[in-house]
C-alpha cells in the first residue's frame, strides 16, 4: 500500500480503535482479577512489520531475550516483503514468522484477521511492539491476548496517541541509537506493569551487534559467473550504487550527484557500476543507466537478486554507495565499505552498525526533520541537507577509505 495511505489509515482508524480498546480494557479490569505475574514466559512475539533496517536492529534485543528465557519460543510479525531477511538471521525460526501483505488494502485486512487467529492460537505470553508510535501494532499487541505487552509510550509528550494498551510502557528517546533503544526493552518485562519511564541498566546485557554473513564457495561462484555473463570479468572492481527508490524522496541524494560520481568511477577501465535495490521504482536506475553511463560497464541488478545473492555480492564488492535505507543495514551483515547519505534523519539514531560505515551528514540546523514524532513526515520541499553534500567530497572519501589510488 502507498505509505501516505497507510499513515492516514493508522490515524483515522487507529486513534478511535485504540481509545475504544483502552476503555474496554479498563472496564474488563474492574470485573476480572488480574492475571498472575509470569516472569518465565513460554512464547514471546516481536512485532515490527515495516522497515528491514529496524528488523535487523532488533537482533540484539531478541538475542538478549533468548539469553534471559532460553526455554521460550520466539515469534515475529512482519510484512511479507521483509520475511526473506529471516532466512539469514537465526534469531527467530522462519516457521515462526507471521506475515501480512502490504501491497493492497484487501490483502492487508485479510492477512490481519488470519494472522491474529494464528497468534491467538499460539497463546503468546509476551509481546514486544517495536514500532515507535504505530496504532496498528499497539492494537495487534493487545488483541494477541498476551498478558504482558511491552511498547513505546508518549508519557508527557503531546500527540502521538496510541491508547493505554501496553502493560509495560517504554519512554521513547530520540537521542540514542535505535538498536540501543530496542535493547533497553529487555529490562522492563518483570512485574505486572510498568507505568513510569525510568530505566535500570543491566550490566549483563549483550552488545548491539549483528551476525556476519559468510557466503559459501558455491554462492560466490554463482555470482561471479552471473557477473561475467553480464560483462564484468573476474578481478573487476565493483561499486554498488543505490540511487534511490522513491519511497521517501526527501532522504535521497540528488540523482545528478550520483551521475557525476559514477562517471568518475568509470574513468578507470577496471571499475564497474552495479545498480542494486528494489525494482519498484525503476525510473531512477534507468535514468542513471542511460544518461550517465550509456550502458558501458554498468550492470542493473535492481530487483534481480535474492537476499542471499545480494549479501554474497556485498562480500565481493569494493563499496556500497547508498541513501539511508534498509539496504545499508542489510550490508552491515557483511564487511563491505559503506558510504551512506543522511539528511532528513539523524545518523546518531538510525545509522547502520559496523566499523566500515562512512556517513555523509551536513548537520544543518533544520536537520533532522523526519522522526517518530511526526511519523516521518516533513514540510520540507528542498532537501538542502543532502544537496549540500557535493560529489567531490564523496569521491575524496571513497579514495581515502577504499581505493588508495587515483580513479
Amino acid at each position: 500500500m502507498i505509505l501516505n495511505f497507510m499513515r492516514r489509515l493508522d490515524y483515522w482508524m487507529g486513534i478511535p480503535l485504540c481509545f475504544l480498546l483502552t476503555v474496554i480494557n479498563f472496564v474488563l479490569g474492574l470485573f476480572f482479577s488480574k492475571m498472575a505475574n509470569n516472569d518465565s514466559p513460554k512464547k514471546i512475539l516481536f512485532i515490527k512489520p515495516s522497515e528491514m533496517g529496524g528488523i535487523l536492529l532488533s537482533h540484539s534485543l531478541i538475542c538478549r531475550i533468548k539469553e534471559k528465557y532460553p526455554k521460550a519460543e520466539m515469534f515475529f510479525l512482519a510484512f511479507t516483503s521483509n520475511k526473506p531477511i529471516f532466512d539469514v538471521l537465526d534469531s527467530v525460526p522462519i516457521r515462526n514468522v507471521f506475515t501480512i501483505r502490504d501491497d493492497s488494502f484487501c490483502g492487508f485486512m485479510k492477512d490481519v484477521a488470519a494472522t491474529l487467529f494464528k497468534i491467538r492460537k499460539e497463546k503468546i505470553d509476551v509481546t514486544y511492539d517495536l514500532e515507535f508510535f504505530s496504532r496498528f501494532t499497539a492494537i495487534i499487541s493487545y488483541l494477541s491476548g498476551a498478558s504482558k505487552r511491552i511498547g513505546f509510550y508518549r508519557y508527557t509528550f503531546e500527540g502521538l496517541y496510541r491508547g493505554g494498551l501496553a502493560t509495560h510502557k517504554i519512554q521513547y528517546n530520540p537521542h540514542i541509537h535505535i538498536a540501543d533503544l530496542f535493547l533497553s526493552m529487555a529490562q522492563v518485562s518483570k512485574g505486572l506493569k510498568k507505568d513510569t519511564p525510568e530505566y535500570v541498566p543491566d550490566s549483563n546485557s549483550v552488545k548491539t551487534v549483528l551476525p556476519q554473513f559468510v557466503p559459501t564457495e558455491e554462492q560466490k561462484k554463482n555470482i561471479s559467473s552471473r557477473l561475467r555473463k553480464l560483462g564484468a570479468p573476474e578481478g573487476s572492481r565493483l561499486f554498488l550504487v543505490n540511487p534511490g527508490e522513491g519511497r521517501i524522496p526527501l532522504r535521497e541524494w540528488p540523482l545528478d550527484n550520483f551521475i557525476m560520481l559514477a562517471r568518475r568511477f568509470l574513468e578507470k577501465e577496471n571499475n564497474y557500476i552495479i545498480l542494486v535495490g528494489t525494482d519498484k521504482y525503476p525510473h531512477k536506475t534507468r535514468e542513471l543507466l542511460l544518461d550517465a553511463l550509456q550502458k558501458k560497464r554498468c550492470i542493473d541488478l535492481s530487483g534481480k537478486t535474492s537476499i542471499l545473492e545480494l549479501l554474497t555480492l556485498f562480500t565481493m564488492a569494493d563499496a556500497l554507495i547508498t541513501n539511508d535505507s534498509g539496504l545499508a543495514h542489510l550490508a552491515s551483515l557483511t564487511g563491505i565499505r559503506q558510504f551512506v547519505f543522511f539528511g532528513p534523519e539523524s545518523p546518531r539514531v538510525f545509522s547502520p552498525l559496523g566499523d566500515n560505515v562512512h556517513i555523509f551528514y551536513s548537520s544543518l540546523p533544520c536537520s533532522p526533520c523526519l522522526s517518530a514524532y511526526n511519523h516521518r513526515r516533513s514540510a520540507c520541499r528542498d532537501n538542502q541537507c543532502l544537496k549540500s553534500i557535493g560529489p567531490q567530497e564523496v569521491c575524496d572519501a571513497i579514495l581515502e577509505k577504499c581505493l588508495h589510488e587515483q580513479i
